[in-house]
């Protein structure tokens, strides 16, 4: 494999299909702080979900707004996926806030 190659990010699987992300998972990501950083958080459609998942990324990015929130389902809405872009200001802010995410029990994916 080449080193660009291995630049990418390791997440952990679960059993359950469960991302988990390492607690260095941004150590060798090649982003310069700030930057504009999309994120896509997947998980069961159920009611709390967008609540739940908004309340955590104000916590570790207090400027987002829920209207910035993009939500989508699957065909069988089944699942949901929340979307938004924020300016992420350090890497320890970008570990915080995936560890926090792929920890939840309604968080089944988060990209």
């Amino acid at each position: 494999m080449t080193d660009e190659l291995n630049k990418g990010i390791n997440i952990e699987v679960d059993e359950d299909n469960t991302t988990r992300v390492p607690r260095d998972a941004f150590k060798d990501a090649e982003l310069q702080f700030p930057c504009d950083f999309p994120i896509s958080v997947m998980g069961l459609n159920v009611p709390e979900f967008e609540k739940t998942i908004f309340d955590i990324l104000k916590k570790h990015v207090p400027e987002v707004e829920r209207k910035n929130l993009r939500t989508a389902y699957s065909a069988n809405k089944k699942y949901c996926s929340l979307k938004t872009r924020f300016t992420a200001q350090s890497r320890e802010q970008m570990d915080e806030l995936y560890r926090e995410l792929t920890a939840h029990k309604l968080v089944k994916w988060v990209l």
